[in-house]
Formats: structure tokens, C-alpha cells, sequence
């Protein structure tokens, strides 16, 4: 109950603000979010789309700040999905796409292997590599040395695989410089606070840039490509904000010296039920 008043609150608060605040040009799209995939999109907006004025908008100070430079740098190639052959095979067809549309920002000098635990996996080896015969990915076992690398107890089979990974600085710098050409409008350390209906079927969306007062833009698209931040607006537009949710993803990031032999590895995943991945 008193988290529905405070939503509630809330809600009447941004709407105040909205009528209230004061109002930036307005721009035919709004994309909230930053990262690589919002980046991504404001440039097909304005480029393919022919929208004029495209804003994009990001809470941090740099692009490509938070999950897109924090995540596992990998440019997936099915393997990682055996248990869900339509995100594996999407993964193959997009993911020579990625490559050759960022080229500058791809990682390639470095060996891939995948690793099949004998406990707890939900797939088998014999599973594992069927399933990449299956879906077209580059698969073949890994030559002794490699394996003598991993303990026979607990490893049922290495194989050697196809996956590259990018750079997020570089590809943060050729995201920025395609965002120039394309005419789209950055504003950095800000926020989207809420999401309006307007009049004439278009939207307002409160920002807040820093400790300023928050002011409204109109516009008639906005793309919400926050990630973790989906349902943290207000507005006409609440998402999942009043959906309880349970589910956390906890990460562990351990450091160590390598051994030589592992030094030109690089990338190393682990099928063990909840999968492991070293990089």
C-alpha cells in the first residue's frame, strides 16, 4: 500500500512538472539510453528513418558507459544458447553482421573455448556439439594441450570455437563520430524522468540534466533503451514499475595471474548449469 501512494506521488509530481517545466525545441525522436543499442538506434533514425531531429539522451557522462562497456565485450555466435536453438541461430545470422559493420572496434587475436562441466550443466558434449552442428557455428575439439589445461573430473570435454569480442572504447569512439554525422542531437548526464501523452498524438518526456530543474520535450517517438532502467519512468507510461520482481543477477569478478598457457585464451566459457565465463 504505501509503495502505491508513493508511486502515485510521484506520478502526480512528474505531471506537474511536465506542465510546468520549461520546454526544449521539439524533436521528431527520443531515445533514452546511451549504450550501444540506443546509440545504434538514434544513428538508423536518423540516417535510414529520415528524421530530422533526433535526441538521444544518457545519465552518464560518456556513451556507452554502464552495461555496454561493463558486460563480457562478446559479439555472440549462438554458442551460448543451447537451450534455445531460435536466440543461438539469431545470433549466427546477426552476428557476421556486427562484425562488418564495426570493424574497427572487433577482436579477433585471441583463441575461444568452450568448456562442458560433468556436474550441473544442462547440456552434455555430445548435446553441446550437436547443437552447434545444428545452427552452422564452428566447432571442433580442442587439441591436447588445451585440454590437459582443465581437470578431467570436473570437464567433460573442451571444444574450440568461432567468438569474437569488441572493444568498447573503440566502438564507443565510432558510435560518437556516427552520431556527429548523422546529425544527432546528445545531451550527457541526463535523465528521462517521465513519459507524457501530449496533444496532436505525440508525447512529452521530463528530463533533468545534473541538479538543473527538470523541463519537457515534445516529441513523436521515444525508444527506451535504459536496460536495467526500463521501468524506472513515470508517467503515463509506468512500464513494469508495479510489477514486484525477486530475480537478481549477481556477478562475481575475481583477478588472478594467469598461467602462460592460458594468456592467448582469452575466452573461456564454462557450461555449468548458471554459466561460467572467464575473459
Amino acid at each position: 500500500m504505501l509503495a502505491f501512494f508513493s508511486n502515485l506521488y510521484q506520478n502526480k509530481r512528474a505531471m506537474t512538472a511536465a506542465r510546468n517545466s520549461a520546454q526544449d525545441a521539439p524533436v521528431d525522436a527520443l531515445v533514452i539510453g546511451g549504450g550501444f543499442y540506443g546509440a545504434a538506434i538514434a544513428v538508423y533514425l536518423a540516417r535510414q528513418r529520415g528524421l530530422k531531429r533526433v535526441l538521444l539522451v544518457e545519465r552518464e557522462a560518456a556513451l556507452l558507459a554502464r552495461a555496454s562497456h561493463r558486460n563480457q565485450a562478446r559479439v555472440h555466435n549462438g554458442y551460448h544458447y543451447p537451450r534455445s536453438l531460435t536466440t543461438a541461430y539469431r545470433s549466427r545470422v546477426n552476428s557476421p553482421k556486427f562484425v562488418q559493420r564495426w570493424p574497427q572496434a572487433i577482436q579477433r587475436d585471441f583463441t575461444a573455448l568452450y568448456a562442458i562441466a560433468r556436474r550441473n550443466s544442462k547440456v552434455t558434449a555430445r548435446q553441446f556439439e550437436r547443437f552447434c552442428r545444428d545452427i552452422g557455428a564452428p566447432i571442433q575439439p580442442a587439441d591436447a594441450a588445451l585440454c590437459a589445461l582443465f581437470e578431467p573430473r570436473l570437464i567433460e570435454n573442451v571444444f574450440l570455437v568461432e567468438e569474437y569480442a569488441f572493444d568498447a572504447t573503440r566502438l564507443a569512439q565510432q558510435v560518437k563520430r556516427e552520431l556527429h554525422q548523422a546529425g544527432a542531437l546528445i545531451q550527457l548526464e541526463t535523465r528521462a524522468m517521465a513519459v507524457f501523452r501530449g496533444g496532436n498524438r505525440r508525447l512529452r518526456v521530463v528530463l533533468q540534466t545534473g541538479n538543473r530543474d527538470e523541463r519537457a520535450v515534445d516529441c513523436a517517438y521515444v525508444f527506451n533503451c535504459a536496460y536495467s532502467g526500463l521501468n524506472q519512468l513515470k508517467g503515463d507510461f509506468p512500464g513494469a514499475g508495479s510489477i514486484p520482481c525477486h530475480m537478481f543477477d549477481i556477478r562475481r569478478m575475481c583477478t588472478g595471474r594467469m598461467k602462460p598457457a592460458l594468456t592467448l585464451i582469452r575466452r573461456l566459457t564454462v557450461m555449468s548449469g548458471q554459466r561460467a565465463s572467464t575473459v
